[in-house]
């Protein structure tokens, strides 16, 4: 079987603003507490890819963006850092999971 791909496409799009500071912020405090791993399943990326997986994990607003009315403020305690596996469960259907409901569907 073949798939034509490759075509040149445009799209235009809203989103959200997202804060690069906040998502620094919470990594750096996560780093210096020794947590910068998966808050669901505890994947280290560092752990597993050494140099490579060194300072990386996904955040997600645990409060969706999507759902802001307008502009607020988001706070360090609204981001939980998730692996890239555990953040695209969360955000597998609607309404998203809680990162308790996730750990405990893993738990299971």
């Amino acid at each position: 079987n073949e798939f034509p791909e490759g075509k040149i496409l445009y799209r235009q799009h809203r989103y959200r603003e997202r804060n690069k500071k906040l998502v620094v912020k919470v990594k750096e405090m996560a780093i210096k507490n020794g947590e910068l791993k998966c808050q669901v399943c505890g994947f280290d990326f560092y752990q597993t890819y050494g140099e490579l997986g060194r300072g990386y994990i996904e955040c997600h607003h645990t409060i969706p963006v999507s759902e802001y009315v307008d502009y607020r403020v988001t706070r360090v305690k609204d981001i939980a850092l998730v692996c890239s596996n555990c953040h695209r469960m969360l955000h597998r259907k609607r309404p998203w999971l809680s990162i308790g409901e996730l750990t405990e569907l893993l738990r299971s």
